[in-house]
């Protein structure tokens, strides 16, 4: 896909770029299908992202036998049944869907369950969340297609772990929803943990079913036997939303995004404050409503430990930038969809400037003058690389392969993407 924009790849500063809506959340989407998964009752949601990622997790539950069903853009779940899989489930690429649902399977599915997906998947660590499930008896069975689970013979009326999280917050996410099903809860505990941020967005979903989770340094108090089913409307994505709000930065152009919540605790929600420290402007027009000006005035300076999905985004515009960046708390990108750290800097050079990686970090980048043609950007199969492309895109153009691995967490990206820029 060609990357070139109007009038020679020059976006003129000061004209507005146009209004865009953002997709609902992927992180908030896949909570959500779950607790309603564990609640007795019916829960019906609105605003939930249609994409890979959730397409992966609601056809998960259908397999494993929970009612769910939608009804004029609200989805309907049927929730509060043990699970008990029909056949093999499908996850793709879904980090999220595989480790969210492996503890409930592990603990509560009638007989065994088969896991497949993406190759790539199984390759992301898992041993951390395996380790506690294997101690209460679930076994792990992988193979080259994917893996079997067989569950624990005995449900535990409660867990009580110390878990190693410095790999994904997602292990601990995975085991506090199921312990919020079980009858005595549970407490988890760590001593250090990737993505803290999404601990917070689990504990703020948790207590919107009803239970309430107390999260505190280091561990976790899940009460248990309280949830309950929900009618909620879905937050849109401060994630889908990040290279939207690039592209103001990039161009010097105001440009409106809804519907975002200002009290999200979607942790890349600090799109807004590493883009007003580098000189841009951002104003709330309603509850529901960001407006966002640039251009840059600076380069980046940010810690990303809490929000590292924002680092390719950020990544393509610090190549953009007036000057210097540096962003750091990086050492979970390696281990994502792709090798993100490694995929940023590359997608830098790709856009002319120079990029430096410190240890398994910290990217530090150096503007430098637009390049000339070259080969087309690869994104690895990532979506966030692609949507990293398209922000350097508008200064650089260029050409981005495989354009539709946006699929997985935003389907109609381009489409969005060319509709703000008025193409």
């Amino acid at each position: 896909m060609l990357l070139s924009l109007p009038e020679d790849n020059r976006l003129p500063r000061g004209r507005a770029l146009h209004p865009i809506r953002v997709p609902g959340s992927k992180s908030v989407t896949n909570r959500a299908l779950l607790l309603a998964a564990l609640a007795p009752g019916t829960s019906r949601f609105q605003g939930g992202l249609e994409a890979e990622d959730t397409r992966w997790m609601r056809r998960a539950l259908t397999d494993l036998g929970l009612g769910l069903q939608e009804q004029d853009g609200v989805w309907v779940i049927e929730g509060g049944r043990r699970p008990r899989a029909s056949g093999p489930l499908w996850l793709g690429a879904s980090g999220t869907t595989l480790r969210f649902l492996l503890p409930w399977l592990a603990l509560k599915a009638e007989g065994p369950v088969r896991l497949e997906g993406d190759p790539r998947l199984f390759e992301r660590p898992l041993g951390p969340l395996l380790a506690p499930l294997e101690a209460l008896g679930a076994a792990w069975e992988p193979d080259r297609q994917g893996a079997w689970l067989r569950p624990a013979p005995q449900l535990p009326e409660r867990l009580d772990l110390t878990v190693d999280a410095r790999l994904s917050s997602q292990f601990l996410t995975g085991l506090a929803l199921t312990a919020a099903a079980l009858p005595g809860g549970g407490t988890l505990r760590w001593t250090e943990v990737a993505s803290p941020s999404y601990l917070v967005l689990t504990t703020q979903w948790l207590q919107r079913f009803g239970c309430e989770a107390r999260l505190e340094p280091g561990q976790w108090n899940i009460p248990g036997g309280a949830l309950g089913a929900r009618t909620l409307d879905l937050p849109g994505d401060w994630s889908g939303a990040a290279a939207f709000l690039a592209a103001a930065a990039a161009t010097g152009r105001s440009l409106r995004l809804e519907p975002l919540d200002p009290a999200d605790a979607q942790g890349d929600r600090a799109m807004v404050a590493i883009l007003e420290a580098a000189g841009c402007r951002a104003q709330w027009l309603d509850s529901q409503a960001l407006e966002l000006s640039g251009p840059l005035a600076r380069g980046l300076d940010a810690d990303l430990t809490d929000c590292p999905d924002l680092g390719p985004v950020l990544a393509a515009l610090a190549a953009l930038a007036p000057a210097p960046s540096e962003l750091r708390g990086l050492h979970t990108l390696p281990l994502k969809e792709c090798d993100r750290l490694d995929a940023s800097a590359e997608l830098v050079r790709w856009l002319g400037g120079a990029a430096e990686v410190i240890g398994d970090h910290t990217l530090r980048v150096t503007p430098g003058p637009p390049p000339g043609p070259r080969p087309a950007f690869d994104p690895r199969n990532d979506h966030r690389m692609a949507f990293a492309a398209a922000v350097g895109g508008l200064r650089c153009g260029g050409e981005v392969r495989d354009p539709h691995c946006v699929a997985k967490t935003f389907p109609q990206f381009w489409d969005v993407w060319r509709g703000m820029l008025g193409c």
